[in-house]
């Protein structure tokens, strides 16, 4: 067993994948994707038939089939506290103080 393999349980060692064994040896299974399944027969119906199935569904799902999903940019200033609990028993093995401080130190990234 491999140094950095000493945390794993000795029970799930045999579960683990070892290395260089591949997690499907038979490869992709062949044939057609759903993907392409569906992008074929619709590039096989009639032109009416395409218009009366885009009409169908929410023009949002329409443009973004066309062009793709539009880049969001989300900026947000997030205010948070982080409790961790922890029992006595591990504080004490790994020589940790306890305390009940509820203050919190905020960190501004420089841009």
């Amino acid at each position: 067993m491999e140094e950095a393999d000493n945390h794993i349980p000795k029970q799930l060692i045999p579960y683990i994948w070892k290395k260089g064994v591949s997690a499907n040896p038979a490869g992709r299974p062949k044939g057609k994707t759903l993907k392409t399944f569906a992008r074929e027969y619709l590039e096989s119906i009639p032109d009416e038939d395409k218009l009366a199935y885009l009409a169908s569904i929410d023009p949002r799902i329409v443009w973004e089939m066309a062009e793709g999903k539009a880049k969001q940019e989300i900026e947000a200033d997030v205010k948070a506290t982080l409790v961790v609990e922890i029992s006595e028993a591990v504080a004490k093995k790994n020589g940790i103080k306890q305390t009940h401080d509820t203050t919190s130190s905020t960190e501004s990234d420089s841009k």
